[in-house]
């Protein structure tokens, strides 16, 4: 390939990112700061009592309604607290697993499931600007999430990382093309996460970029490889994270035309008892419906 030929083609491709990017849909962040509210004794209590709620639903969240009471119940407590940026995180955390463990499985319920993914982004918005002064005064300026962040530390991972888990799914629901849009934003915040607090969530940040190197294509920054390296990294640090291993069955294994792979990982996760890891139990139950229905799909994936 020639000079003139080599720069056409960049430039080709490079139109092509630009023109998809610019496609894609977009929504309004939440970056607006809470009332600089002042809790008088009863609103406190009223705050710890819907907090403790929320944590008793939480813990038993495999139920639905469990789940969902979880949510009202942090949504109840942000309402009496807008500046309580803990429970915002929770919620943006709550949002994400009720909408990717019981929205998700039922096709009649997509809008709510796309709506309850993008109220969950914001919610993990609400928190960022609540943590921080500095973040929320630049946001509001309009600067972008990946030159603010430098405002934050790493008590900001669970609301940037439950953020970007919601948004994600959000634009990849929307349109390859809006997934493509929020690549660079999605990148910055993930690797302030991986820099800040890798082992969050089960060595979340390296779960996540095992799905972005593998599903953006190689134009736009793809790297199998890359995707690979980062889905055994968090294997290796929590093999009985299963969620884990459903998105390298997914995401890797059936782009990279690997069916060994894509039933050795989906077997592992549906012999494996949930209860192995306690605390996640519910996910981890959540994730061997995800792995039934691959499972089922195998000779159409592949």
């Amino acid at each position: 390939m020639n000079g003139s030929v080599k720069l056409g083609h960049w430039v080709a491709l490079g139109c092509m990112v630009a023109l998809l990017a610019s496609c894609g849909s977009t929504r309004t962040g939440a970056w607006e700061s809470g009332e600089n509210v002042s809790l008088d004794d009863a609103q406190k209590a009223e705050e710890d009592k819907l907090m403790a709620a929320a944590a008793q639903a939480w813990a038993n969240r495999g139920e639905e309604s469990q789940a969902l009471a979880a949510v009202e119940a942090y949504k109840a407590a942000v309402a009496v607290n807008p500046n309580n940026a803990e429970a915002w995180a929770e919620l943006s955390h709550a949002l994400y697993f009720y909408a990717d463990c019981y929205l998700r499985f039922d096709e009649s319920r997509e809008e709510e499931y796309i709506s309850t993914l993008d109220e969950g982004t914001k919610a993990g918005e609400r928190s960022l600007v609540a943590r921080s002064p500095g973040f929320a005064a630049q946001m509001q300026r309009g600067a972008l999430i990946e030159d603010a962040i430098s405002e934050l530390d790493a008590s900001a991972v669970p609301a940037l990382y439950w953020r970007s888990a919601n948004l994600g799914r959000w634009a990849s629901l929307d349109s390859f093309a809006t997934l493509l849009s929020y690549k660079d934003e999605i990148r910055a915040v993930m690797e302030f996460c991986l820099n800040n607090d890798p082992t969050y969530f089960y060595q979340a940040p390296d779960r996540y970029f095992g799905v972005f190197y593998a599903r953006s294509p190689g134009f736009a920054g793809g790297d199998m490889n890359k995707s690979k390296a980062h889905f055994d990294r968090s294997i290796e640090a929590q093999p009985n994270y299963l969620g884990t291993r459903v998105l390298l069955a997914e995401e890797w294994a059936v782009k990279e035309v690997n069916r060994g792979v894509f039933e050795e990982q989906l077997n592992y996760v549906l012999t494996t008892d949930p209860n192995s890891l306690p605390a996640v139990a519910p996910e981890n139950a959540c994730e061997q419906k995800k792995a039934k229905n691959l499972m089922a799909e195998a000779d159409d994936l592949f």
